[in-house]
């Protein structure tokens, strides 16, 4: 169900009708935008048109599921009452992770003036090659499907925001928090990275949290998005003898790291980025050779929709029915990570048709970074919220959990490992991120 969300406090300004205003000081002037720009672009009395760019082809492919998932609850959306009667429709189209097809991609939808937004477009490098020309063009790109923190840059992108989930920097310092106490007494860590910025992220974030403390990153091994596998890398890693091995990386390429790991001598605790934390994306590959992935570790903060434990659990029973009435295996837990972003999407939709204004595409950028609305896929204890110029991160929280397997032959669970940590708020903006060292 779509929640009622939203005040009516935000939107367009009584005595200015080009300026929108929104929380914590954030302000949409769209006296700044192109001139041919129009503010009910995609948006009907029946339809909100939305667009997105992904991989359906490519090492990271399995990534296009999300995009079925969300298409999938969208029309759950409108056989429910839609967004005031109107259905969103999601279009797409493959750029197989390629940066310069993302950008040739969003170019010709912009040149189309069909949408209001873009939908959670994936990848860090893809992202960071358009935000510039959307945030030009006035076009709200929302819940980019990457935790880069650089979504966060509020003040100079007031039309972007960041996927439902935690930033990789912020998620290393979860790592690192965890890792404290886990190791009192200190423990050496190496990595091995995607080299983007996705990756860099990650790197950075680590190296800030453990500073002052007595962890130490020995190494870190950098693998690039064409390369054939992370052989090299898993070698190198194995050699530093360290004690942690952290595989902050995505697609197949968390699959090989797991499967290179199992399969040879070296034993590290293995702590995996978010990214890799896909059962049937990266650790089905693994059954399917005979290999579990088991005892490794990876913060959570959604819910397991393939827990039988949560069978029952509203959000996640009623995405068990629609995926399976629509002819979509709920198993596939990438679709249900689609489930999670439209659920945040049309909450933003909603809340916007709520402003002053109605809904219209400053609304609609103005929502996104206000919205505080409890998701029910959120683990208890963990919270999300935006609040424009001063808390620019959704989700800064998370458990951490290891991966449980009793039956090799099969997909097995996240068990919780210490306590719940939240950081809500603490990161701010992109401008703390640089100005970490």
């Amino acid at each position: 169900m779509i929640p009622a969300a939203g005040t009516g406090k935000y939107g367009q300004d009584p005595n200015n009708e080009n300026l929108y205003v929104g929380p914590s000081g954030l302000t949409i002037d769209v006296s700044k935008c192109p001139s041919d720009w129009n503010n009910s672009q995609g948006i009907t009395d029946s339809e909100i048109d939305l667009f997105a760019s992904y991989p359906t082809s490519g090492p990271l492919a399995g990534y296009a599921l999300i995009y079925d998932g969300a298409r999938a609850y969208y029309d759950y959306v409108t056989q429910n009452g839609g967004i005031d009667g109107r259905k969103i429709v999601l279009d797409g189209k493959d750029d197989q992770y390629a940066p310069a097809a993302t950008k040739t991609n969003i170019d010709e939808a912009l040149a189309t003036k069909k949408y209001a937004a873009f939908d959670s477009v994936l990848g860090t490098p893809n992202n960071l090659g358009i935000w510039d020309d959307t945030n030009r063009e006035c076009m709200p790109q929302l819940l980019n499907a990457t935790g880069a923190p650089q979504w966060g840059d509020v003040e100079n992108h007031p039309w972007t925001t960041g996927a439902p989930a935690l930033n990789y920097f912020s998620e290393a310092g979860l790592w690192a928090e965890w890792l404290k106490q886990k190791f009192p007494n200190g423990v050496k860590v190496v990595s091995i990275t995607f080299n983007n910025d996705f990756g860099q992220a990650y790197l950075k974030g680590f190296k800030h949290f453990i500073k002052g403390s007595n962890i130490q990153l020995v190494s870190d091994f950098q693998h690039d998005p064409t390369a054939p596998n992370v052989d090299n890398q898993y070698t190198s890693a194995a050699a530093s003898g360290a004690d942690v091995l952290l595989i902050q990386t995505a697609g197949t390429f968390c699959t090989q790291a797991l499967a290179d790991v199992e399969k040879g001598s070296w034993h590290p605790m293995v702590l995996l980025s978010a990214t890799c934390g896909f059962k049937n994306q990266v650790f089905q590959p693994l059954v399917d050779q005979g290999l579990t992935g088991k005892d490794t570790y990876t913060i959570v903060y959604y819910k397991d929709s393939l827990d039988p434990a949560l069978a029952k659990d509203p959000f996640i029973s009623t995405y068990h029915d629609v995926m399976t009435k629509a002819g979509l295996d709920p198993n596939k837990s990438t679709y249900f990570t689609g489930w999670i972003y439209a659920w945040y999407m049309a909450a933003i939709l909603k809340e916007a048709a709520s402003y002053r204004g109605g809904l219209n595409r400053a609304n609609i950028a103005l929502a996104a970074h206000a919205i505080q609305v409890p998701a029910p896929a959120l683990l208890p204890g963990v919270t999300s919220k935006l609040d424009g110029l001063k808390d620019a991160y959704l989700v800064e929280s998370g458990q951490m959990s290891q991966y449980k397997v009793s039956d090799p032959k099969q997909l097995g669970t996240f068990v919780p490992d210490g306590p719940l940590i939240n950081l809500e708020g603490q990161l701010g903006t992109y401008k703390t991120v640089t100005s970490a060292n």
